[in-house]
């Protein structure tokens, strides 16, 4: 680990909405982690298992890194590259400003990869540029 354990949330760029709207998205992709990996059975307690880098991911900061993807089918095929390396992927969906009034198809808006090791992340995401 080079530099320690990150999460990285991928946007597309393709996506027509507000910055505010935007930084929404990236926190519930950044929150899901916590969700999906709930073990709980009580709605008012959250209980996750975690892994070494998970721990040590927010005991250190919890860094979380911003990248931008041109449109969903490079967003997909990432996230697709993370699953296949054995990261962790949780994916935001919805439907997007841009499309028709008849389009009820839900899209991938953003995807979240990680915590894990910094490099690990890095042979997926580290030739994209900050969103």
């Amino acid at each position: 680990m080079t530099n320690g354990p990150k999460q990285v949330i991928l946007v597309r760029k393709d996506l027509r909405m507000k910055r505010a709207s935007i930084a929404a998205l990236v926190a519930k992709a950044s929150a899901e982690f916590f969700l999906d990996n709930d073990e709980s059975n009580r709605a008012d307690k959250l209980s996750v298992n975690l892994t070494p880098q998970e721990s040590e991911w927010l005991s250190s900061g919890s860094t979380r890194i911003v990248l931008g993807v041109p449109t969903e089918s490079v967003l997909k095929s990432l996230a697709f590259k993370a699953e296949i390396a054995g990261l962790q992927c949780y994916q935001i969906t919805g439907t997007s400003p841009d499309a028709s009034d008849s389009d009820f198809s839900s899209e991938t808006l953003c995807v979240a990869i990680g915590p894990d090791e910094s490099d690990k992340i890095d042979e997926i995401t580290g030739n994209l540029k900050l969103f």
